[in-house]
């Protein structure tokens, strides 16, 4: 399983990508708005923030009502950037430079998988609801149909979730995925991160084209934001494809 490397800066964490591509996290250091109040309000109030960072307008900025299922929307520039967010769904794809895709996560792991040939960007929201659906592979389907991606073209990102030694399953969850759950300290443990990388390379993504953070949401839960750790917070993942020359 290829590492990938987060830096900091000002206090966004920002993933190793090629020219042309800047994946980030905002986690507990950089995102410490205040989640008691009204959805709608704190959806906005994400976007401001992660548009003061990025340096474009929060219409630019898109986020979901993600509901664990597997539905994927496409954006482009018609797409309501205004509102808090832009559909029920888990995941997003575009073919535009300059649109922020945001999957928010608290355990769950967001996956960013990007096309440099074709200049695609897509980005799904998956816990184990989300691995059950298969909605990482059916990203790279959805690419393949509407964009002609060729998956030895593809680059994947993995971020960070809850990880394979402390994510505990009842064991109708467990025999869902067989070969990614075992027995630790008594208790059953899942692999989110290794089911949703062989997803893609059941897809033909190349394996050395699939970088995984390989840090956990609960383990780390002072930087990131755990759910399983109590937390209200989310981390707010993001990814865009700046324009081509600039």
């Amino acid at each position: 399983m290829m590492a990938m490397e987060l830096a900091i800066q000002n206090g966004f964490f920002k993933a190793p990508t090629p020219a042309g591509l800047d994946i980030g996290i905002a986690a507990r250091s950089a995102n410490k708005l205040d989640y008691s109040g009204d959805t709608a309000i704190v959806r906005l109030r994400e976007k401001k923030l992660l548009a003061a960072h990025i340096g474009i307008p929060a219409e630019q900025i898109f986020s979901l009502n993600q509901v664990h299922g597997d539905t994927i929307i496409e954006i482009d520039r018609s797409s309501p950037g205004s509102e808090p967010w832009v559909a029920e769904a888990d995941g997003m794809l575009t073919a535009f430079p300059e649109l922020c895709l945001v999957i928010r996560t608290a355990d769950c792991v967001p996956v960013f998988v990007y096309d440099k040939t074709r200049r695609v960007l897509g980005a799904v929201h998956s816990g184990w609801r989300g691995c059950r659906l298969d909605i990482a592979g059916k990203l790279v389907d959805l690419m393949r149909r509407r964009h002609g991606s060729s998956p030895g073209d593809l680059a994947a990102f993995i971020l960070p979730g809850i990880g394979p030694n402390s994510y505990t399953v009842n064991e109708d969850v467990a025999s869902l995925f067989p070969g990614h759950a075992g027995r630790n300290e008594g208790s059953t443990r899942l692999d989110l991160p290794g089911i949703i990388r062989d997803s893609l390379l059941k897809r033909g993504l190349h394996s050395e084209r699939i970088l995984t953070a390989g840090r956990c949401t609960l383990e780390e839960r002072d930087i990131f934001y755990s759910h399983r750790a109590g937390h209200t917070g989310r981390n707010l993942n993001f990814g865009m494809m700046s324009s081509v020359g600039s």
